[in-house]
């Protein structure tokens, strides 16, 4: 239909899509006049599914139209690649539909859907292109619209008069393809087309012609055998439904559909396929089934019935909570899930939901996002507050086994009350016994080669271990088996990911495209068999933690993922009333950033989710221009600026423990050692407004950040302000005369905000529910933070003595149209400020729906 730029609209601010439309309507005025008057129609449709019309222009005959820019890969590009799990492609469905009832109610039928004209936004968002575009262009040709048959895939113009037929062959309905008037349940046709591609993979009707394929279309019914054998009796009968070639028959409207695919008993009762097993059920009796009739996968040499069919099926966060993003947790024996969600007021705890019934929430939990089960299914371990907890899931005390651990890195609870913990970051493992105890070394961790040991899983013979190994050398990074009784170590799966182990002998992990997989592996000798198999896609997925939302039942009965992929956010600037003030630089799935001291410049972090590492780029304020400034294999982070904006301190991880080096912020004239500390991890922290000084936060052998030094900033020995601080000094904010530091700790049991003098270490607690990201203002009175519901708070300090003038009061809500990217990882930095105190920038992504919980019974079953 032309060509499309993306363009930057300098009057709103906004990035967009100019769709340059063919010469053959700009030359022909009447054409023009016709297709403006189609194309003012169609901007009038507003929905969150639909890709918008903002204006249409002629600039010096040249006519164009300007569209909302949406970023994303092509339902197309999705499919191309796999089928789509059946939860995510009913979701997608659903969304699809909710678009067309819109664009219907309001008379517009698209007559071009397909998965080449649908977007997934970087949130898990659809939006429809192309609404009546294709209807509009025949109607500036002068033709008759509802009688234009579609076209074969991609079409190229070649001129509007020669009758060029729109849309894609595949997805026309029996009346496009026959040249028969079209109306809105030719839309409904080509949805039931695009949902079986996305359960199958593969057309509904295909061909090696287009002639080929109108001949399908019109004298061949689908080959719904071809569905998922798991797929939901609902919902095929809805594609018989949407494919039923007499336009008689077929669903006559979409919002219809769309109910349909959220009732059971819609349409009534489905037919069960000829090569079904068991009997198809609905709704609980069918969940019973798979539970009762569960059978292990056939292993070589290990004969046995074939598996239950796999039953799908999701659920979100209880009234008023939402949910934590964090591995849902089956029990060993399959039968309930543990998970975290979070009340109005932003405290967290656990629940428990039986496969068969309805969440409870565990109380004494308080604090905790995710937990562990005991292997007989009675109990859980969960982390809040620095310290694992044991309580029994019927209720009753929890009982603190370990109480200083800096990290929810893992932990696993194997037979004979084994325990095996990761402490904290750039340590190895430990282990105790489920009573208590003091934890004992049981890896032992290469710093020059290994930065952290994590993720552990204790297996059945109570010998061998599973366990993560981070690196920043691809060479050493991966899935690891370890045993109890020897130090021993061997790869099993070199990927940036945990290892999940389940019976009969599969190994789950996650890659970084998002893909959750699955590989046999032979119990007998822990080695690896056959190649590995994708489960499901897209889960989320933490590429700098080694980490993805997923897990199993030990029994090998239930899988449990949240879906979704890592956002992308913008930075955006704000005044301290909270005026918006524009956006900086493009789209990118930020780690944290820091300003320079006039906000000419922002260090920020990106990561290589192929590896978990992160490097150093900086953007230009003026140009808007991202440049990469640290390009080596190992993680450059934690960057900041010299007052001038000249020079950047940076740690990095090149000689195993956290080094500091400077830069360049420029980025010539090479990289220099600033600090190595034989003790512990360094990283720097601040540097002191006048320039002389950079403050450093140490870690302890374990990991801790539990000192902070001042060190001159040009070189030489660093003094000490606070050294073994129990509970932790993060997020340090030197203040503008150097003499006090804000800083967060978990003193409380929750992330505070407190100020400390730098000369005696006099102390106040400065927050009152929760806060994160001190930042000064100009003066050493003014300090911001932000608490737990992402609000900006200004604080006054005394200007000679150390207190708290007034209580705090909140200044805006950053992102208010969006989310502010701090809740996934509050320890790092998504707001700062410049020195003179002016302008916030915060890093926003889009509103997301709210997760769910995708629970998969008799998942094995799906597999080779």
């Amino acid at each position: 239909m032309g060509e499309v730029y993306r363009a930057r609209d300098l009057r709103l601010g906004r990035d967009v899509a100019i769709k340059i439309l063919a010469p053959q309507i700009a030359s022909d005025r009447d054409a023009g006049i016709r297709f403006e008057r189609e194309a003012r129609a169609l901007a009038a449709l507003n929905h969150p599914n639909i890709a918008a019309i903002y204006d249409v222009i002629d600039s010096s005959g040249q006519l164009a139209l300007v569209l909302e820019l949406v970023e994303g890969d092509t339902l197309a590009d999705r499919i191309a690649s796999a089928r789509l799990p059946i939860t995510l492609a009913v979701e997608y469905a659903r969304q699809i539909a909710e678009a067309l009832d819109t664009a219907h109610e309001a008379g517009i039928v698209h007559r071009d859907l397909k998965p080449g004209n649908i977007k997934i936004t970087e949130d898990g968002r659809i939006k429809v292109l192309d609404f009546g575009l294709a209807k509009a262009i025949a109607v500036a040709a002068g033709q008759l619209p509802d009688v234009d048959p579609s076209n074969s895939p991609t079409i190229t113009m070649h001129g509007i008069s020669q009758n060029v037929i729109l849309g894609t062959a595949a997805y026309m309905s029996p009346e496009q393809a026959r040249g028969k008037r079209v109306d809105k349940r030719t839309d409904i046709w080509a949805f039931g087309c695009v949902l079986f591609e996305m359960l199958t993979g593969q057309r509904a009707f295909n061909g090696e012609t287009t002639s080929d394929v109108i001949a399908a279309i019109i004298e061949r019914a689908p080959e719904l055998s071809a569905l998922p054998r798991s797929t939901p009796p609902h919902v095929r009968r809805v594609l018989e439904r949407c494919l039923d070639k007499d336009p008689k028959r077929r669903a006559r409207d979409i919002a219809d559909v769309r109910a349909a695919l959220d009732d059971v008993t819609s349409f009534g009762p489905a037919p069960v396929p000829k090569t079904t097993r068991l009997p198809w059920l609905i709704g609980t009796t069918l969940l019973a089934l798979a539970l009762g009739g569960y059978a292990a996968v056939n292993w070589p040499g290990r004969p046995g019935p074939a598996a239950a069919p796999s039953v799908e099926f999701t659920f979100g966060a209880p009234d008023g909570y939402r949910l934590v993003v964090a591995p849902p947790a089956p029990s060993p024996d399959g039968t309930q899930v543990a998970f975290g969600a979070v009340d109005a007021n932003q405290v967290s705890s656990i629940w428990i939901r039986p496969l068969d019934g309805s969440a409870r929430r565990l109380g004494g939990t308080e604090g905790a996002i995710s937990a562990r089960w005991s292997p007989d299914s009675q109990s859980l371990m969960f982390y809040a507050g620095g310290s694992w907890k044991r309580m029994s899931v019927a209720g009753g005390p929890a009982i603190t086994v370990v109480p200083e651990a800096v990290a929810n890195l893992g932990l696993s609870w194997g037979g004979g009350d084994e325990v095996v913990v990761a402490l904290a970051n750039r340590t190895s493992l430990s282990r105790l016994t489920a009573s208590g105890g003091t934890p004992r070394p049981l890896t032992t961790l290469n710093v020059e080669k290994e930065n952290s040991h994590r993720w552990p899983q204790l297996l059945p013979d109570r010998r061998h271990f599973l366990f993560t190994v981070r690196s920043d050398r691809p060479e050493n990074l991966g899935i690891k088996i370890g045993a109890l009784d020897s130090a021993d170590v061997r790869t099993l799966v070199s990927v940036a990911s945990p290892g999940v182990y389940v019976e009969p002998g599969w190994l789950l992990f996650m890659t970084p495209d998002e893909a959750l997989m699955a590989q046999r592996i032979d119990p007998a000798t822990w080695t690896l068999r056959d190649s590995a198999q994708p489960i499901a896609a897209p889960v989320i997925y933490n590429g700098p933690s080694f980490s993805g939302i997923f897990d199993a039942s030990l029994n090998g009965r239930v899988l449990t993922y949240m879906a979704g992929t890592r956002p992308v956010s913008a930075l955006y600037w704000y005044d301290r009333a909270g005026k918006p003030l524009g956006r900086l630089g493009p789209e990118r799935p930020y780690r944290g950033f820091r300003l320079s001291a006039d906000g000419g410049r922002v260090a920020v972090e990106l990561a290589d989710d192929r590896y978990g590492t992160r490097d150093l780029w900086v953007l230009d304020a003026a140009t808007q221009a991202l440049s990469r400034l640290t390009t080596h294999t190992a993680t450059d982070w934690r960057a900041v600026f010299s007052p001038d904006g000249s020079t950047i301190a940076f740690a990095t991880d090149r000689a195993g423990a956290s080094t500091i080096m400077r830069a360049s912020a420029n980025g010539a004239g090479g990289e220099a050692l600033i600090l190595r500390d034989p003790d512990g991890g360094v990283f720097p922290a601040d540097w002191s407004r006048d320039g002389t000084q950079l403050m450093v936060s140490k870690d302890d052998p374990q990991g801790r950040a539990r000192t902070l030094l001042l060190m001159p900033s040009k070189g030489g020995t660093p003094r000490v302000v606070v050294e073994n601080e129990p509970f932790g000094v993060n997020l340090n904010r030197l203040s503008p005369a150097a003499d006090r530091v804000a800083y967060t700790s978990i003193a409380t049991g929750a992330r505070e905000i407190y100020v400390m003098s730098v000369d005696g270490q006099r102390r106040i607690r400065v927050s009152a529910d929760g806060g994160s990201s001190p930042l000064w203002g100009s003066s050493n009175r003014d300090l911001f933070y932000l608490n737990t519901r992402g609000q900006v708070i200004h604080a006054t300090l005394g200007e000679q003595s150390l207190v708290l003038v007034g209580r705090p009061a909140p200044l805006f809500s950053p992102c208010a149209d969006q989310q502010l990217d701090f809740d996934s990882e509050p320890a790092e930095q998504y707001i700062d400020l410049t020195a003179d105190g002016t302008r916030f920038l915060a890093a926003c992504r889009p509103l997301a729906p709210p997760p769910v919980i995708t629970v998969v019974v008799n998942w094995q079953s799906k597999l080779r």
